[in-house]
């Protein structure tokens, strides 16, 4: 049986974010830990598609894959269709932080080169996400508000006592602290300054834990 904190960290290593680790996009990139890096280029990407889509897309319904369900997809009806990624994770709270403003959608897209340029400096390629949309996500959707930058998400449900209003950056460095016993700069990188290793969880755990944690 899986330990408990292995069993931690892949369900928070599957969780949709976007590490708020600076208020610099590029700087944030730097400081991500080598299992974030080609993923969360990957999530960027997911979620930058998803807001084109959103706002510039037409919704339709389709037939699942399976064709069991009817599933709402978003069109362009052009060669973009090809391009983009599907829409995903339409409700996620940094979803919809990318769609609030052109400047949200700026700093999530400077942050998503960064990190594929961080993922080039550390493993000596080119991600292939990055080779497919780098180009085409560089450009705002047009029906983007144009309201300046809001509020980062902080996206950590599990861990609500990383949370800080109006503090990010705080708050997704104890998140880092709190939950990725993962964490790891081998790839060419050292750990950013504020970095004191896995320290575990301080707050009241989810129920999902307790119950790992009994049997």
């Amino acid at each position: 049986m899986p330990s408990i904190w292995h069993s931690r960290a892949n369900l928070i290593g599957n969780e949709m974010n976007i590490f708020v680790l600076d208020n610099d996009p590029k700087i944030a990139a730097t400081y991500l830990c080598d299992k974030h890096v080609p993923k969360m280029i990957v999530e960027s990407a997911q979620m930058l598609s998803t807001v084109h889509r959103l706002l510039d897309g037409i919704p339709e319904k389709r037939r699942s894959k399976s064709g069991k369900t009817m599933q709402t997809y978003y069109a362009f009806g052009d060669e973009r269709d090809e391009l983009y990624y599907l829409a995903v994770h339409k409700f996620h709270p940094c979803t919809t932080w990318t769609k609030e403003s052109k400047a949200n959608y700026e700093w999530h897209y400077k942050h998503f080169k960064a990190m594929a340029e961080e993922y080039q400096f550390r493993r000596n390629r080119v991600h292939s996400t990055y080779q497919k949309l780098g180009e085409i996500l560089a450009k705002p959707p047009k029906n983007i508000p144009d309201i300046g930058l809001t509020e980062f998400a902080q996206a950590m449900s599990h861990y609500p006592d990383c949370k800080v209003p109006g503090d990010a950056v705080t708050a997704y460095r104890k998140y880092y602290h709190a939950a990725k016993p993962f964490a790891k700069w081998e790839w060419g990188r050292s750990a950013p300054d504020w970095w004191r290793g896995f320290e575990g969880y301080k707050g009241s755990h989810p129920d999902w834990f307790l119950q790992e944690k009994q049997a």
